[in-house]
């Protein structure tokens, strides 16, 4: 049978240190509180960050100020109320073993030991330390009745590790010695590789002792539902993907959500309770936390909300009564939702690929001279696609990379943001796709770099893209002009700032690319040069920031070729990071016309609404589910607001079946559908929190 995850989730994330005077829950309160929120699922720890476990170990540390067995007893009553249970474990991080066994710590490369988060970090690569991780979750296993695992911190230091026990299995591995003093690109290729495949084999080797001892646990491991990760198979073998959300980080929570939601697996979001990042010992308001959870329930996923007791002094034992009324408002509100939320798929619009092997050859180029900004390339410029997407009110998704054709040519447009290199069977794939009829946006640095690093001469879907590579523009800067016809009068008659974020000092280090176009494509903008290349060191520059616009090229800035019978928008310059560093409405109006209008995507809805209400578009037997949310914050807080968005919402369907009504989900309240142009129109008249409108097929 599938694992089904549960909707209401908690997590008491209770890292304790093994030198206060108690540690100490007040049992009858606690479950009284929790039975009262209406949670389904309780994570709980037996390790924690700092070493101890919770429980009485014969394998690891226990924690000297606990008094008898608090997992032992949390697991009991959790199970008495008919909750799933599930045990947390901090892989590599731990105080105690800082001290007990120095030789297995995480190394820089000054030999010195590695601090991750401020605590002591053990190596994966260690045989050692892998035998006791996995003996001490087999004793917990063997001696309590959970229903599955969390894994925590399972990670390399960012500096990487570089101990006896990674140098062994690097150099028995790839054949030559782990000095990072002397590699290129490629040989940091094989250190992540070297990283990938430890961490992977580290994470199912616990899981296979557990496993050992009861079959049928869940699992789950935190960042396995990162796009910031680079491995295509973090995942395999979790039950469910789990990742953070951290308000005011809604962008960043929507594009985690579309990542899970695309690898089309149950996932969780871990929030914390509190006003800031974990351990605030603070609370956080329930419509900032309902605005997560609409996020996450959208897109079929939950939210595990954070919540800590004070361990001792005058309020020891107890979760404070506000933060359970918090929670409790928030998983009513959650019940009401979602049943209408469980397994639907979207409906296929915009597909965004996404590729672990390009963040791993990202983070290998960084690693180079000069190439620091490359790390964040690839999460960059999808997060900045996301959020033109999200305020364009187009529905989109995140897929792999291995995609299949036949899933690919369900999708009206598949975007590119920053691929850097594009394998021979992927490029086949994109080719069919658009030659079928299907529309393809790429973004700058896509296709021109091959498997190992290298630069290649031209793009490997010059083809596609109807360009030819040239060179590097000499300015940092660029600006958009010579506009076609298309974007007037809604784009401005001025030229239009790209300045990209990635910057060294205040000159951005990814530079135009230009670019030939070939015969019969059509040139959309043109790149205007700057009056300098500005010098802020030697003071040889215009104003306070960046130098005004000045030269008309005739080099391209967007492109729109035919291949087949589709179409090829290109971006030669950095537009997405462009807007993501000045969010200017101009870019996000160019883009609108280019999908909409250009592209004609979509052909089956259009949303018209507000910047601050988001969208998802789910699909099941009965028609639709349109997901509108309102993710406004107060003022520059963290927090949202609850108030009624009344501008009015609208809608217009082509969905390829007779539309029979549209209603409120919630409440029952009718929509009036007319039709027009052969669209069906409805208009939703504001939205407070989260609206689900179910839209009918005859």
């Amino acid at each position: 049978m599938a694992y089904r995850l549960s909707s209401r989730m908690l997590f008491c994330d209770w890292h304790m240190p093994n030198f206060l005077p108690e540690v100490t829950i007040d049992f009858d309160e606690y479950f009284e509180q929790v039975q009262r929120t209406g949670a389904q699922t309780l994570i709980f720890q037996a390790k924690t960050a700092h070493g101890g476990s919770f429980f009485p170990t014969e394998v690891g540390v226990t924690n000297p100020s606990m008094a008898g067995d608090i997992f032992g007893e949390v697991c009991r009553r959790a199970k008495g109320l008919g909750l799933e249970f599930i045990a947390y474990y901090n892989m590599v991080l731990s105080w105690d073993l800082g001290r007990l066994h120095p030789e297995w710590s995480q190394l820089g490369r000054d030999g010195q030991p590695l601090r991750m988060f401020l605590y002591p970090c053990q190596c994966m690569s260690n045989d050692a330390f892998r035998e006791y991780v996995g003996e001490h979750m087999a004793e917990v296993t063997r001696r309590y009745p959970i229903d599955g695992w969390f894994l925590d911190l399972q990670y390399f230091s960012p500096e990487g590790c570089f101990c006896p026990a990674c140098r062994e299995k690097f150099a028995a591995r790839f054949g030559y010695a782990l000095e990072p003093d002397e590699f290129g690109v490629e040989q940091w290729l094989d250190f992540y590789d070297h990283q990938v495949h430890t961490r992977e084999a580290f994470i199912h080797s616990a899981m296979d002792r557990c496993n050992a001892e009861r079959p049928g646990l869940s699992w789950s491991w935190n960042g396995c539902g990162n796009p910031v990760q680079l491995s295509a198979t973090l995942h395999d073998g979790a039950d469910y993907l789990s990742t953070e959300a951290h308000p005011p980080s809604y962008l960043h929570a929507g594009h985690t959500t579309r990542f899970c939601e695309g690898l089309r697996m149950p996932f969780t979001l871990f929030m914390p309770e509190s006003q800031g990042s974990w351990g605030d010992w603070t609370v956080t308001t329930p419509e900032t936390i309902q605005g997560l959870s609409a996020i996450a329930l959208a897109h079929g996923g939950s939210l595990n909300i954070n919540h800590v007791p004070y361990p001792c002094g005058d309020r020891a034992g107890k979760v404070p009564m506000i933060v359970w009324d918090t929670i409790a408002q928030t998983f009513e509100w959650v019940a009401a939702r979602e049943e209408l939320c469980r397994e639907r798929t979207p409906v296929p619009v915009v597909a965004c690929l996404h590729s672990a092997d390009n963040n791993r050859l990202l983070a290998a180029l960084s690693r180079t001279d000069g190439n620091a900004h490359l790390r964040s390339e690839a999460y960059g410029n999808e997060g900045a696609l996301a959020q033109l997407l999200v305020e364009t009110h187009i529905p989109w998704e995140i897929r792999p990379e291995d995609i299949a054709l036949e899933e690919l040519q369900r999708y009206e447009l598949v975007a590119l943001p920053c691929i850097p290199h594009i394998s021979d069977d992927l490029a086949e794939r994109l080719r069919a796709y658009v030659e079928g009829g299907g529309n393809l946006l790429a973004g700058y640095l896509t296709s021109l770099y091959d498997a190992r690093g290298a630069r290649r001469s031209n793009f490997a879907l010059a083809d596609l893209f109807g360009m030819d590579f040239v060179e590097d523009s000499p300015f940092s800067i660029s600006y958009l002009d010579a506009l076609d016809e298309a974007f007037r009068p809604r784009v401005p008659d001025m030229p239009l700032l790209i300045k990209d974020t990635a910057s060294d000092r205040m000159n951005p280090k990814n530079h135009a690319l230009l670019c030939t176009p070939h015969e019969g494509t059509r040139v959309l903008a043109r790149i205007m040069d700057p009056v300098i290349e500005s010098d802020f060191e030697g003071g040889r520059y215009v104003y306070h920031d960046h130098a005004p616009p000045a030269y008309l090229t005739d080099r391209p800035a967007i492109t729109l070729s035919e291949f087949g019978a589709g179409r090829v928008v290109y971006l030669p310059v950095p537009f997405l990071r462009g807007f993501e560093s000045k969010a200017s409405p101009f870019l996000r109006e160019v883009f609108r016309i280019l999908i909409n209008d250009v592209l004609g995507v979509s052909a089956k809805v259009r949303i018209d609404a507000p910047l601050s209400v988001k969208h998802a578009l789910m699909e099941d037997a009965e028609g639709w589910l349109l997901h509108l949310i309102h993710v406004q914050k107060q003022t520059d807080s963290m927090y949202l607001d609850r108030f009624h968005r009344a501008d009015p919402i609208t809608v217009r369907l082509r969905p390829g079946w007779p539309v029979a009504g549209a209603e409120n989900a919630l409440t029952g309240e009718a929509f009036p559908c007319t039709e027009a142009d052969g669209w069906t129109e409805l208009t939703v008249p504001g939205v407070t929190d989260h609206t689900i409108v179910r839209i009918r097929r005859e």
